[in-house]
Order: structure tokens, then sequence, then C-alpha cells
């Protein structure tokens, strides 16, 4: 049995309200199946997104065995690694990346938080993004890898360019040209910045890696690279889309606020609900490796596979109440971080970043009004939130 149909999700200009209904839709009527436009299947059901995620033996994680060859695409990124190279991978990047340097930057995110609040200080209305959620982890991570401040607005616009790039149809040799071109810059910059540390180590991340060893095995240039980026990408990407998310639920649930305001202890389910009910990033690709049945649809072996994890975190049939955003809800099933052995490496930090954000901002104000829908503006296309978010404050 298969199921070839010709639909997209719609664009997100009205908050994201088109997409999730087009989800919900999708669970129902076509839970798995295969876009004629870009030949690429799709997979919505919580179920079938769980198993795409965490069965390695039946899904791959190496997109590169179904498109043609990019050195944008280069091989031995962390992302696109199947075992027994993914261990490897990660036990030197977790050696670099470790819990305590990531503990440590607690004191310098509070200073960078308390620096963005002071420059509205006198403001009433402003964008949030602009002003707070965008350059928050944005100057974090760049810090943290030894990113001279001089070369942060350089480093913001490649990867805003990296992140505006739209699979419109066939992920084919045309596509990925653009993305080579898009990405020469920005990788060729970490590349220059990796040769720098090997010469002269300093105190910053980008230098743990370099040196970072287990069982007398090191990173290569390209795979440092190729973390470094995927860390700055994903990593400020994350927060940022969090943030701005948690303003929009708040607006939607402010109950869930006036909560908030008067048991602090309910932050992280707060954090971990919006995860869940507005999940940052909206889907994973893998390929599968041999013939694999999901939802009673066949899916033949070499097929690129996109899992909805946005579909998965709102799965009516397996998450109560999952169109609430109920931050008393206990253990949240959200798998907005991913799930198994790609779980995001970055997870700690994001949540570092937004326990220390979100305390500081409804201190700040003591009312935030979001603004219409009509002067907002989102991402499109795997990332789910907010890139304008105007709002009016009360001190």
């Amino acid at each position: 049995m298969t199921s070839v149909i010709r639909t997209a999700p719609p664009p997100v200009s009205d908050g994201g309200e088109a997409l999730i209904a087009w989800l919900r839709r999708m669970r129902k009527e076509a839970p798995v199946c295969k876009d004629k436009k870009t030949g690429i299947w799709q997979a919505f059901r919580r179920a079938d997104v769980l198993r795409i995620m965490s069965d390695t033996e039946a899904f791959s994680s190496d997109i590169l065995q179904v498109v043609p060859e990019s050195k944008e695409f280069a091989r031995g990124n962390i992302m696109l690694t199947d075992p027994p190279d993914h261990r490897k991978l990660r036990r030197i990047v977790s050696a670099a990346f470790t819990p305590k340097v990531v503990r440590d930057l607690e004191p310098r995110i509070r200073q960078i938080a308390t620096s963005l609040l002071r420059n509205v200080s006198s403001e009433r209305f402003f964008d949030f993004v602009q002003h707070f959620t965008y350059p928050l982890p944005m100057m974090v991570i760049a810090e943290l890898l030894g990113i001279p401040k001089r070369d942060w607005a350089g480093m913001r616009g490649m990867s805003e360019a990296q992140v505006a790039v739209a699979v419109d149809g066939p992920i084919d040799e045309d596509f990925l040209k653009s993305v080579e071109l898009i990405g020469r810059d920005f990788n060729g910059y970490l590349a220059e910045l990796c040769r720098a540390r090997r010469e002269a180590p300093r105190d910053d991340l980008m230098s743990r890696l370099v040196q970072a060893e287990v069982d007398g095995e090191r990173l290569t240039d390209e795979e440092i690279v190729n973390f470094a980026g995927l860390l700055f990408l994903a990593g400020h990407l994350t927060t940022t889309v969090m943030l701005g998310n948690t303003l929009l639920c708040f607006n939607e649930f402010p109950d869930a606020l006036r909560d908030l305001r008067a048991n602090p202890s309910l932050l992280r389910p707060v954090i971990d609900e919006v995860m869940r009910y507005r999940s940052p990033f909206t889907q994973v690709g893998r390929v599968t490796k041999h013939d694999v049945e999901l939802s009673g649809i066949v899916v033949p072996a070499g097929q690129m596979i996109l899992a909805w994890t946005l579909s998965a975190n709102r799965d009516e049939e397996e998450i109560q109440a999952a169109d609430l955003f109920d931050i008393h809800r206990g253990i949240n099933p959200h798998i907005a971080f991913g799930r198994g052995i790609h779980y995001c490496l970055g997870a700690p930090l994001a949540y570092l970043e937004a326990e220390i954000a979100i305390p500081m901002i409804l201190e700040e104000f003591s009312e935030i009004k979001v603004g219409g829908i009509e002067d907002m503006e989102f991402y499109e296309l795997g990332i789910f939130g907010p890139k304008a978010l105007p709002i009016q404050v009360e001190r």
C-alpha cells in the first residue's frame, strides 16, 4: 500500500493556526505520504515520528546518500552521521562541550540579558525579537565559540541567509549549488577560526574542540566546523524562537502567565510546554534503510522522509488535551529536542538561557501586550516562531 499526494504546509502568516490545522488533517487523512512535487515522504503521527527518530536500524540520518554530493553537506556532520561514527563524534564533542562549560555561562548570560533590558528601559513599544530574543543567544554562542565581537554582525547575516533557504522542489544538484553558495562564507569563516585556534588556543569552545581527544582520536577540521556551525545556527535559533513563542503562549493563555508569576517553580514546566505546544523546529529528516511500514503505508528503501515533530507534539490521539497550553500536565511528552542518539547536545544551554531570561523579563515588565498578527513576521519551512514580535510593556 502506498500514498502519494501533492500537498504542502500553509504559510505561517497567521501565527501558525493554519499550519496546526493542516497537521491535524494530515494525521487523520494522510499520516504517511509522499509529496509529488518534492518526492519527499512525510510522517505526522507521534508513534511514527518517534520510530523514525529512534530506530537507527531502519532509518539513517545520512541524507547524503539520496542527494548529490556537496561541500556544504560535508561528511562528519554529527547530525548526518549514523552509528558507529556518530558515537565517536558525540563522545569527542561532549568532551569539549561539557555540562560545566554550560553551567559556567550563567553569569555572562545574566549580564547580557541585563544589558539588553537596560537598552529598552525607556521604551514602551519595541520588537521583542530584535532587541532581546535574537541578540541574547546569538551573543552567548558567539562568545562561547570565541568569535570576535567585530565579526558578530557578519556572522548574523550569514546565518540568516542560511536559515532563509527553503526547499520548494526536489533536493537536486541545482538546489545544493544554491545552498553551497550561501554556506561558503559561513563555513569558510569557521574554518579560519579553527585553524587559528590550532595555532594559538584560547579559552573558548573552538579551542576545546581542537584539543578534545577520546581514546587517542581527535576531531578533524571539517568535523569541528560542522559542529560549530550547527551549534551557532541551531543554538541561537532555538532560544530565539522559544522565547518569542513563550510570549505568544502567554498572550493566548494568560492564566498560565498568572500562575507562573504566582509560583516561580512552574518555570521548567512552562518551558517544556512551550517546546511542545509551539515546537521551534518542525521536522527532522531521515532516509529509509529498507522498506518500512508506517501507519499501514510502505515506504520503500532509500527514500527521504520528514518526521514532523511539531505534529507529534500535538497528536491528540496520544497526548491529552494536545491543543491546550497546560503548564500543569506533569511529565511533559514533548520531543522538541529530538529523541535517541540525536537528542540535542545544546538542549542544556537552551534551558539555561530560558530559565534565566524568562524570570528577568517578568520581573522587568509588570504587563506585556503582544501586537496584532498583522504586525508580526514568522519564520517559514522548518522553524516555527516569530522573527518579528512587536510588544507593548508596562513596568
